[in-house]
């Protein structure tokens, strides 16, 4: 359990007492200012009013003994000492006695005094929510009586006032019934209401755990644009600490997403997903009306959106590459070799001969796609090297120039410093060997068509640029460019690509395509090795 949990009854508890301690204070402060009214009647509308014609110095002094009262009561109250029921208990029995001598100074019943005692018993009843009322309303149904009684024997006062010292009475017990049900319904809706905002207040806890939980960014903005909840990543998608989205204006922000937002509210755009960019981000954007003029702005990185595509289609494939291994590989083997053993016979017909060709080639190109596909299960043991750029480009050159028939004036190699390369050769060697192989295929095939460029990028990171004459990627593709089974050659398994990045991030490296006029223009981003640094 948490401290939140462990301190919300003694705080609740506490909250009940102050709100016990303020209402007796206030019933004082009534008290006080009843009794100050009694002195003033009494020296200045005594005989209008009729307020102690039947004993003017006991009216006085009861009226100055209810002021008194009212006063020494200040400091307990303020002090909270002794306890409050014992406070509230002695007020109330006070005002029960000094209210009844006062009717009895002004003549008894018939005075109207004893109807302040209902004042009195109801504040009572308030400020302890019912409790004791059924005492407190013996009790001065008791004194009112007692009252009347004295006047009746000693004063000779008319018997025929009893039915109104009953009724007064009755009135006591009423008035005590009463505000003990209106208490106990006011307590019932209390902890209702208690109830309800605890279910609130765990139901926001939740939404909120929820919302920063939750993996796209998400915003809601008011009708102005103004921002009034938002989650972590949210910030993270577009870069902003939570300092600065807090009450910040969406238009200064984020630009883009804003016009967005406004076409949206216009009606110019369907509430459905959108793609934006917001502070150098792609971001999928999802727009939702939440009713009071609330906007949530559903934010999701388009990247990870990619690469969760690209993982489903990895995974898809991963699971046919057992059963290409064995139902594919093993026949097409015996076919190849089977049409190589027909073209060893010279005495075969020219349109034989072209018909086993064909064959031939095409048997070859199924076993590349088979190659390829079985790569995928060794793209991820990456066998780190550090070796010098100097060392494996020229190499590299060499070899493909040889292989492929290449002129190696067509290629161009700049190098202007000799960084100490982290990766694995064999994968480099894989990575180089397809970008260059595309370039040739698309490049002009003249001097200098292909130039590789070595240098160094940001710290710790070394820069393999390979760029052709050829017309590049549309930008219609590019977005397909590293997808599996995507290609643009006639006879292309759309493997090379997507196995070649696959190849780079498993050595801790990246494989892009960079949008500039150059034409075809790959880069390789991988780490630079340290002098000292080990294997």
């Amino acid at each position: 359990m948490n401290a939140a949990g462990i301190f919300a009854v003694p705080a609740e508890e506490a909250a009940r007492e102050d709100l016990f301690w303020r209402l007796l204070n206030y019933f004082n402060i009534y008290r006080i200012v009843l009794g100050g009214l009694f002195l003033f009647t009494f020296f200045f509308l005594g005989e209008k009013l009729s307020f102690g014609n039947s004993s003017p110095l006991l009216f006085l002094m009861g009226g100055a003994a209810y002021l008194g009262s009212g006063l020494a009561f200040v400091p307990p109250i303020a002090l909270r000492r002794p306890n409050f029921n014992s406070l509230l208990a002695v007020q109330v029995c006070v005002d029960i006695v000094v209210i009844v001598i006062l009717m009895h100074a002004s003549g008894g019943i018939q005075s109207g005094l004893g109807l302040l005692l209902r004042v009195s018993l109801a504040a009572a009843g308030l400020i302890r929510q019912g409790k004791l009322m059924l005492f407190f309303a013996s009790l001065a149904s008791i004194s009112v009586l007692l009252e009347h009684v004295y006047d009746i024997f000693f004063l000779q006062s008319g018997a025929g006032q009893f039915v109104q010292a009953g009724m007064l009475c009755i009135g006591f017990f009423v008035m005590g019934g009463l505000m003990r049900v209106l208490t106990q319904m006011g307590h019932e809706s209390a902890e209702l209401a208690r109830r309800r905002g605890e279910q609130l207040a765990n139901l926001a806890q939740i939404n909120h755990m929820v919302i920063q939980d939750y993996l796209d960014g998400i915003i809601v903005v008011d009708a102005s644009g103004k921002i009034m909840n938002f989650n972590h990543q949210a910030g993270n998608l577009l870069s902003l600490e939570g300092t600065q989205m807090e009450q910040a204006s969406l238009s200064a922000l984020t630009p883009n997403l804003f016009l967005l937002w406004q076409c949206w509210l216009d009606g110019r755009i369907e509430t459905g997903d959108q793609l934006a960019t917001a502070r150098g981000k792609r971001i999928r954007v999802r727009f939702v009306p939440a009713g009071g003029g609330f906007s949530v702005i559903f934010l999701e990185d388009w990247d990870r959106i990619q690469e969760q595509t690209r993982q489903i289609k990895l995974a898809a494939l991963g699971r046919l590459t057992a059963n290409v291994a064995h139902e594919i590989r093993n026949p097409l083997s015996s076919i190849t070799y089977a049409t190589e053993l027909l073209l060893e016979d010279h005495s075969q017909a020219p349109v034989q001969s072209r018909l086993l060709n064909i064959i031939l080639d095409n048997s070859r190109r199924l076993d590349n796609m088979v190659q390829d596909i079985l790569r995928f299960n060794r793209n991820d043991r990456a066998n780190l090297e550090k070796f010098p750029a100097s060392e494996f480009f020229p190499t590299f050159l060499d070899q493909f120039c040889t292989i492929h028939k290449v002129p190696h004036e067509s290629f161009s190699l700049e190098m202007k410093e000799n960084p100490l390369l982290l990766f694995d050769k064999s994968h480099l060697n894989q990575v180089m060997w397809n970008l260059c192989r595309n370039a040739w295929h698309h490049s002009a095939k003249g001097e200098r068509s292909i130039r590789l460029s070595i240098r160094q990028g940001e710290p710790e990171i070394v820069e393999i640029d390979i760029i052709d004459d050829g017309p590049g990627v549309p930008d219609a593709l590019r977005v397909q460019l590293f997808e599996p089974f995507f290609t643009t050659s006639e006879g292309g398994t759309g493997l090379g690509l997507y196995i070649a990045r696959s190849v780079a991030e498993a050595n801790g490296a990246s494989l892009d395509y960079v949008d500039d006029d150059e034409g075809g223009h790959f880069r390789i981003r991988c780490r630079r090795a340290k002098d000292g640094q080990k294997n």
